[in-house]
């Protein structure tokens, strides 16, 4: 709950840590505000109870996992690797379980979403294909064929009846749902590069948003590709309209920052948050307005930031390569914290 709380970015401050052994490589907070998950590198998910400070390790992965979703009311959760299986997790229960698990793709299944109603589960991944599936048998429902290269994103419209994706050399694909046909495509290859040293496509979606209303969207990843494995390109988020499908704007760091936006999310009182992980091993969080490109304020972080998700409306939960989910505020330090929300913050230092 966050009556009379004022948000203001640029008070953003770290309140608490989660702390796991080993580097994480996503993150996702349940709509409910109870749970968050990230994928580690050690294949398991870490899921900490926010309320009553619990964490639980699910295993059961073979490769990273990549992409998490939760459906509304925060009792499964959907997690999606590099090894190309999906799972579905019960977390209605005193100690969470795995509900279900299939093979979506051949190669990396690289995301996974819930559609607005809960019905479909819409999944992308290397085989080139985006998959629409049942998400109460789990059965495939329909699959899209139409990128030459990896799908790196997958996202619902908020009116249900599309979805669009985007593949490693920023090819957008909007389908509809209706008709389970392709609707049209957008260029977004100013989210890609050639990487000359290594001699590869380097780019992609390493995070899809759309804003409440589905008036825009967002997608976080790279640009200017110089030497992409030693981390030397820029960090990009472009909004895309969707009515019109062009560039609306094109979000960058401030200074020097070389590495990777591997974050984006839209705030209900209008600004856009990133998150981004830096050559260095540090990282940043970033807030835009309305008014320019450039970050209006940035918050520095002890180490990569791998994913960025909200909190209610005050709170920030963002997955490091350290291994720790950090809690953020945006509010003055002197605020009083929610009712309800303070548990896992005191559990955990």
């Amino acid at each position: 709950m966050n009556s009379g709380v004022v948000i203001d970015p640029t008070q953003t401050h770290e309140t608490s840590e989660l702390k796991h052994q080993n580097p994480l490589t996503t993150l996702r907070v349940d709509p409910t505000g109870r749970y968050v998950a990230a994928g580690a590198q050690d294949l398991d998910v870490q899921l900490w109870n926010l309320e009553d400070g619990n964490h639980f390790s699910l295993a059961g992965h073979k490769s990273w996992v990549r992409s998490i979703d939760f459906s509304a009311d925060g009792k499964l959760m959907y997690t999606a690797c590099w090894g190309g299986t999906i799972k579905v997790w019960d977390l209605s229960h005193e100690i969470p379980g795995m509900k279900r698990s299939f093979q979506a793709h051949q190669g990396a299944a690289r995301w996974v979403r819930l559609s607005p109603d809960g019905k479909h589960i819409a999944t992308g991944g290397n085989d080139l294909l985006v998959k629409l599936w049942n998400a109460e048998s789990g059965e495939l429902e329909q699959q899209f064929s139409g990128h030459d290269r990896h799908v790196y994103g997958v996202d619902f419209h908020p009116d249900g009846q599309h979805l669009v994706s985007q593949d490693l050399m920023g090819n957008v694909v909007v389908w509809d749902l209706k008709t389970n046909q392709k609707q049209r495509t957008i260029d977004a290859s100013v989210m890609t590069g050639y990487d000359k040293k290594f001699a590869a496509d380097m780019g992609g979606a390493r995070d899809m948003q759309f804003n409440s209303d589905g008036a825009l969207w967002a997608s976080a990843g790279i640009t200017k590709v110089v030497n992409s494995f030693a981390g030397i390109q820029d960090p990009i988020i472009v909004v895309f309209d969707w009515t019109t499908g062009e560039t609306k704007r094109q979000l960058r760091a401030v200074d020097k920052f070389k590495g990777v936006a591997w974050g984006v999310r839209f705030h209900p009182e209008g600004f856009t948050i990133g998150a981004g992980a830096e050559k260095s091993g540090k990282g940043e969080i970033w807030f835009y307005n309305d008014e320019q490109d450039a970050a209006f304020h940035t918050v520095s972080t002890k180490s990569s930031a791998r994913a960025v998700d909200l909190v209610g409306n005050d709170r920030l939960a963002v997955a490091h390569a350290d291994g720790a989910v950090r809690l953020y505020k945006m509010t003055a330090k002197d605020s009083q914290p929610d009712e309800g929300n303070t548990t896992a913050e005191s559990a955990q230092g």
